[in-house]
């Protein structure tokens, strides 16, 4: 949860901290929830010109358990899409890029959103900037993984929603025509981005 380590890292840095008094292992247990929101109110107590920073980030906090709470997860489904995503890597360069894909149809139910940028602080406070983030549950008793949709995982936002199959050579002509870029300059970097979604995220599903 790298918006959760970003978040202890930011409040380390506010005036009235107190960031060792943090149990961070505890913090960080997807477990401890009454623990987490015990500190985000201790933070805006002891800051409180900083609350609506907090408060995105509680948000964000709720929502990801919203969804912990709400979904149930098909094992059998699961696990034969990580079979699938193991196939796909295994094979060839050349071959994944004649790999026919779909997306994930679950991705919408586990879309967050924040007001501030958690996934990365530059300076002393997150920027403001409407963030969207997928947070993606385990059928096992793990915290959702979390992916922040920006930069070139933007593009899961803008299929989300399609429900036909495509092939690599489709989805990289599409992303080489957005970015006004040669399809060749972006292959090689393009194909392993679509590898990580395939088997460390599931949002892409190869179809064998």
């Amino acid at each position: 949860m790298k918006t959760r380590k970003n978040f202890l890292d930011w409040v380390g840095l506010l005036p009235y901290a107190a960031v060792e008094e943090i149990n961070q292992p505890k913090f960080f247990n997807i477990h401890e929830r009454e623990y987490v929101y015990k500190v985000l109110d201790q933070v805006m107590t002891a800051n409180p010109n900083v609350k609506a920073f907090v408060r995105d980030y509680g948000n964000l906090e709720d929502q990801r358990y919203q969804i912990m709470d709400t979904y149930m997860a098909d094992e059998s489904r699961t696990i034969a899409q990580i079979n699938a995503a193991i196939r796909f890597c295994s094979k060839s360069e050349r071959e994944q890029r004649q790999g026919n894909f779909i997306v994930n149809p679950e991705l919408s139910d586990f879309l967050v959103q924040s007001n501030f940028l958690w996934d990365g602080i530059g300076g002393s406070y997150p920027e403001m900037a409407q963030t969207h983030y997928l947070c993606i549950p385990s059928f096992l008793p793990l915290a959702p993984k979390e992916l922040c949709l920006t930069d070139l995982r933007s593009l899961l936002l803008d299929i989300m929603a399609y429900r036909e199959t495509f092939n690599y050579d489709e989805f990289l002509s599409l992303v080489a025509d957005a970015m006004a870029l040669p399809k060749q300059e972006l292959d090689e970097g393009f194909l392993e981005f679509v590898s990580n979604q395939v088997l460390y995220y599931r949002t892409l599903l190869p179809i064998n």
